[in-house]
């Protein structure tokens, strides 16, 4: 894709020169967007490998989603509905295989997004334990959206925020904290409609808990993580993104001795269907 700067047109400067105002460039930032209902889907990959004291097992999970999204006016920004259509999930290691589909996962998963972006989560879908494996509402709230500055961003400016969110997580809890920050790269024309191009680089530090498979387990994981989405300035929509992370840490597993070192690597993708 060919890439330009975002910056006001020259007809603008022009009208400016002739004595008229320019008009403000739209602030970057959440609202009722047109269409009100679109339809995402996700695809996750992340592999897991585990140190046992010098002796190393390796892990593989892999997702792919369909997702619902309708949205609606909040007092401050919109609300979204998200519901899950069809999940293929799989995980794999070298003593077996599983895999999950969507018929354990009721429901959709609802969350008020203000001007920026903020999640406040309005209610969670109801799921079983072994779904609740490769379906991951806290995550996919606070993780789906970027964060915008809700205010016009020139060529080359960026803003940070730290992301928090705990809970439970089926027989289990999660919490994490990120620090994200996205900067506006420029602009690209995709199906013929403007969009522009946002770049995201941080940190995330996360820990979980909980009984899996009949054993007890605790991790704690630091990792980096960057990407970038493509947001429809004029239809206020998400359009595409994609993001990679690689994380260390430890595991602990009632059934072992010591504590493990784990690294977990990740890449995950979401893109926006075109209207039937």
């Amino acid at each position: 894709m060919r890439f330009r700067a975002a910056v006001a047109p020259l007809f603008c400067l022009s009208l400016s020169a002739c004595g008229g105002g320019a008009a403000a460039p739209p602030a970057l930032a959440f609202g009722l967007p047109d269409p009100v209902a679109v339809t995402y889907v996700t695809g996750d990959t992340s592999t897991l490998d585990i140190d046992a004291g010098g002796q190393t097992m390796q892990a593989q999970v892999a997702s792919i989603s369909t997702l619902a999204a309708t949205f609606s006016k909040a007092t401050d920004g919109v609300q979204v509905s998200l519901e899950l259509k069809d999940l293929s999930a799989t995980m794999s290691n070298p003593m077996a295989t599983q895999s999950a589909d969507e018929s354990g996962i009721t429901g959709p998963l609802v969350l008020n997004l203000d001007r920026r972006g903020v999640a406040t989560v309005v209610s969670e879908p109801q799921m079983t334990d072994a779904a609740s494996q490769y379906f991951q509402p806290l995550p996919l709230a606070h993780g789906l959206f970027p964060r915008l500055p809700g205010r016009a961003a020139a060529m080359g400016e960026s803003w940070t925020d730290t992301i928090r969110y705990e809970g439970k997580q089926g027989p289990g809890s999660v919490s994490a904290q990120s620090v994200i920050t996205h900067a506006v790269a420029g602009d690209t024309v995709v199906d013929g409609r403007s969009l522009v191009k946002l770049t995201m680089q941080g940190t995330t530090e996360s820990s979980a808990s909980g009984v899996i498979t009949g054993m007890d387990f605790t991790q704690k994981l630091s990792a980096t993580v960057t990407g970038w989405v493509l947001w429809d300035q004029g239809r206020k929509l998400m359009v595409e993104s994609f993001g990679s992370s690689d994380g260390r840490g430890s595991m602990e597993v009632s059934a072992a001795p010591f504590p493990l070192a784990v690294r977990v690597r990740g890449q995950s993708r979401v893109r926006m269907q075109p209207a039937r």
